[in-house]
Parts: C-alpha cells; structure tokens; sequence
C-alpha cells in the first residue's frame, strides 16, 4: 500500500464573497474543475465550510505535490483568507461541503 501524504489549510472566506465561493464550488463540479484537480496528481480534494469558516484537506501519493499545490493559483481564490495549518482529516465544527477522489 502506497504511503499517502496530506496538506490541511484553514481560513475563511472574505466577507462580501460568498456567491463567488460559490461559484468556485459549481467550477470544482464541473468536468473541467475535475481535470484540474486530476492534472496535479492529488488523490483526494475536500471542502469543509461552517459559514464562512473553511478548511480543505488535499491527499497525495507524492510527498512534494503537497507544497507544490499550495502555490497552485486556480485552486487558492484570492477570496479565500489563510489563517492556519489545518488541524484534522476531517473537521468536527464543519460539514463536507465538496469531495473528489481520483477514480
């Protein structure tokens, strides 16, 4: 079984931006928002959102695609506010709000 390697991000969505959130999940959904994600050889992408509250947990089988999908501008919005390293998997105070898994 291949060793999986795991990026956790926590911050918030800018006030004033949340249908552009939005319209950033409605983009992930759509085939060519799931090529994106494919293209950069992650395994696993999830949302987690409680208001404007939000992690992403981001899985890879490669250790540096980790840091490198941190610097991957289509996929941070200018919207989005970095607070944090995430702290878990999956987050207690927050629903999943979007999950892709490399088929």
């Amino acid at each position: 079984m291949a060793r999986e390697f795991v990026g956790r991000w926590s911050g918030t969505i800018k006030a004033g931006h949340e249908a552009d959130h939005e319209q950033f999940i409605e983009h992930l959904r759509s085939p060519e928002g799931m090529t994106l994600l494919r293209k950069y050889s992650l395994t696993e992408y999830t949302m987690y959102q409680q208001g404007n509250a939000l992690e992403v947990v981001f899985k890879s089988d490669k250790q540096t695609i980790i840091p490198g999908f941190l610097r991957n501008k289509p996929l941070w919005p200018s919207f989005w506010e970095f607070e944090q390293p995430g702290a878990s998997d999956v987050p207690r105070d927050k629903p999943e709000v979007y999950r892709w898994t490399r088929d």
